[in-house]
């Protein structure tokens, strides 16, 4: 089984597993393996607000990719909440700081009080 790391945690805590998966969310075998029967969640869509819709998250240094894929993930699993995600586009004089723009989000962990 390809999630047997995560299952062996045995925790009640909740879990993020994130990071750049150089895959198209949604268009590949590890996304679907992680998101089966609910294993895992993607936060991107659950959260309450999105910012950035429709923007590819490789940006190779030069220019932001409409309609490109989102290969940089956040997913959850357990009590997660996801207020807020973005896919930050920042760039200063035309120079992005990395070659993906970043995907951020405001989670809630545990119980609302």
């Amino acid at each position: 089984m390809r999630t047997k790391r995560i299952t062996e945690l045995d925790t009640k805590l909740p879990l993020l597993l994130v990071g750049d998966f150089n895959a198209a969310a949604g268009k590949n075998k590890a996304y679907e393996i992680l998101m089966k029967d609910g294993f895992l969640t993607d936060t991107w869509l659950t959260a309450r607000e999105r910012n950035g819709e429709g923007i590819g998250t490789f940006n190779g240094f030069k220019a932001i990719q409409p309609n490109g894929p989102r290969i940089d993930w956040i997913l959850s699993r357990g009590d997660v909440t996801a207020e807020k995600i973005e896919i930050v586009t920042f760039q200063r004089d035309g120079q992005f700081p990395s070659d993906h723009c970043p995907v951020v989000a405001r989670l809630r962990l545990g119980e609302t009080k």
